[in-house]
């Protein structure tokens, strides 16, 4: 008679550290000194800082959108362009 009108909710992904710096092309020290600042949000566990993929990839984005901006980081693309 009732249908269960519960959506259900995708579980979220996460990262370690090492995971994230590879999938932003940066060292381990510059994620851990973005989570320090807060600029990247994390999860404190046991083992060591988890991030949600969700929450990278918007950093991603922000910073991706922030480098178009940018004209220095526009002069050296074509620096290593040419």
């Amino acid at each position: 008679m009732f249908r269960n009108t519960m959506a259900t909710a995708k579980p979220h992904k996460v990262l370690a550290a090492g995971d994230v710096a590879k999938l932003l092309g940066v060292s381990y020290q510059y994620i851990d000194k973005l989570a320090q600042e807060g600029k990247l949000p994390f999860q404190q566990t046991s083992s060591g800082r988890i991030f949600l993929e969700e929450d990278v990839m918007a950093f991603k984005r922000k910073r991706d959108q922030k480098a178009k901006r940018d004209p220095r980081i526009k002069l050296r693309r074509r620096a290593k362009q040419g």
